[in-house]
């Protein structure tokens, strides 16, 4: 390996989002300039290939089964080379439409960024591009940096570290995370329920088998969580107690009644997503006291605190880029296919949003249950619905008729910005300008790669048939005739592939261009 060869550190795309979230702007191929469009897999690509002999080649012994695999990868490699041409005119063309449409794309973002913003951004994009390899945290630059209030995992591992370092009883030493799987399995209930009640008793076949195996797989989690109540709460818990129905607001910014969709949703009172698990909030402060658990009771307040904190900061990402869509796609919009795919991006990103509004409501509601003080109290407001909204202090600063608004409460609880009214919108407008970018790059980079692949491709042909001409005359030469007829066809058959493949490539960018000329 050359010594002056640099080499950037990459996770292929498959890979890379069952990482840590920070892995993604810090090793996807998305970020990395002069690699192109490509996913960074190599492996998993060829396994559809083999797929097609893996019946055959269970039943075989092991040299068997290398030989078969052997001759499957030859004849998949040889199938690539001669197929070589139609590929690159495929990629030719998808790099042609990526151009045009991340162009468009960026452009709208450019347009409306101010021009000493965009000057600053550039400058920190060149300093994240080439501090990567000794730094690869430069790269956070892509994602939004902002200090946000501390969340239920980091809550979570503060508990457990005190929790041992007091060598705490047994049965307290894991309280913490018990507590933390019991919000995990009421978020899981509250999405469930947004899922039943959207898909409405007009249902297929396909999403009620989807619904019934969500339930089950909720239901064991209840069960296993209320088996391991008794272990924390203490005899004088009664796990066979009848339980009430779970009273959750599905909040949004639509039109929609809720009452709607529980008349028309398939869910009954035992449903697993309507069923109380036996957390210290539902069993209330006098009994938790009756079962010597009030110590659970701050612990369970401070992991709620935690779940308001990342449902809000999950709130107000999906808020902006909501703004965001509304600004840069849906008003620009000229087409009935473009405004079409435009707003089902909003509504994707309005599940999102009404799926961490109900978290949170629910999450306070259930703080409420366990005494809070006056602090939280203040800080962890009530959430209406009117607060959902895109308000134009996000979506458009300079909008006229704002100068009476202001933004939500929950734009600045614990977020370490000078204005809220600002600050959201310029650090998540960097953000998608940044990745808009990012993505043309890649686009134009693709287009220079597939040129010079289509200029290494004939040349690869041409140098074969050259090559294979020099074995047909040394085998002629040595009096093999049988050799040279097999050189002299393969000569001749990389000569063929060579003038096929500058004849396409040649009349697909002419009939591109006379199409950019009309």
């Amino acid at each position: 390996m050359a010594p002056q060869l640099t080499i950037i550190p990459g996770i292929g795309l498959w890979h890379v989002h069952g990482h840590q979230d920070s892995c993604y702007v810090r090793y996807a191929s998305n970020f990395i300039e002069g690699i192109g469009r490509i996913d960074g897999e190599i492996m998993e690509t060829l396994w559809a290939r083999l797929n097609l002999i893996s019946p055959a080649a269970r039943g075989m012994s092991s040299p068997h089964r290398k030989e078969c695999l052997d001759y499957q990868m030859n004849d998949s490699n040889f199938c690539k080379m001669i197929r070589m041409k139609r590929t690159l005119c495929r990629k030719y063309k998808l790099a042609r439409n990526g151009i045009l449409e991340s162009g468009k794309a960026f452009d709208r973002l450019d347009e409306a960024a101010p021009l000493h913003l965009k000057t600053e951004w550039l400058a920190r994009e060149r300093i994240a591009q080439s501090s990567r390899l000794n730094d690869p945290s430069a790269m956070d630059e892509y994602e939004i940096n902002i200090k946000k209030a501390p969340s239920k995992k980091e809550i979570e591992l503060r508990l457990l570290e005190e929790g041992n370092a007091r060598n705490a009883a047994p049965s307290r030493r894991s309280v913490a995370t018990w507590i933390s799987t019991g919000l995990a399995i009421e978020e899981a209930q509250i999405a469930l329920l947004i899922e039943v009640r959207r898909i409405g008793r007009r249902s297929t076949e396909t999403q009620r088998l989807d619904i019934a195996r969500q339930r089950d797989r909720l239901q064991g989690q209840i069960d296993g969580f209320a088996r391991s109540a008794l272990t924390h709460l203490g005899e004088g818990f009664d796990a066979d107690d009848e339980p009430e129905d779970l009273d959750v607001d599905i909040l949004d910014d639509l039109d929609d009644d809720p009452a709607d969709f529980t008349e028309t949703s398939h869910t009954w009172t035992n449903s697993p997503e309507l069923t109380v698990i036996p957390l210290p909030s539902n069993l209330g402060v006098d009994r938790c006291r009756r079962c010597m658990a009030e110590d659970l009771i701050p612990l369970e307040m401070s992991l709620r605190e935690g779940q308001a904190n990342d449902a809000l900061h999950n709130l107000r990402i999906y808020l902006c880029n909501k703004a965001i869509l509304f600004r840069t796609t849906v008003r620009q919009a000229n087409s009935q296919a473009l405004k079409t795919r435009a707003w089902s991006q909003v509504t994707s990103v309005q599940q999102a949003v009404s799926l961490h509004a109900s978290i949170y409501t629910k999450t306070r509601k259930q703080m409420m249950k366990l005494e809070p003080g006056q602090d939280q109290l203040q800080k962890y407001k009530p959430l209406l619905r009117e607060q959902l909204k895109v308000s134009t202090a996000v979506g458009d600063p300079n909008a006229r008729g704002q100068r009476n608004e202001s933004l939500a409460w929950f734009w600045s609880v614990e977020v370490d910005l000078g204005g809220p009214d600002q600050s959201w919108n310029e650090e998540f407008y960097r953000v998608h300008w940044l990745r808009a970018k990012a993505l043309r790059d890649r686009w134009r980079e693709e287009m220079l790669l597939v040129k010079l692949e289509m200029d290494w491709t004939c040349k690869f042909f041409l140098w074969k048939t050259t090559q294979w001409g020099e074995h047909m005359q040394e085998s002629l030469e040595k009096r093999l005739p049988g050799h040279g007829c097999y050189a002299g066809r393969q000569s001749h058959m990389y000569s063929l592939l060579a003038q096929d493949a500058q004849a396409a490539f040649q009349d697909l960018q002419n009939v591109l261009i006379e199409a950019g000329d009309e």
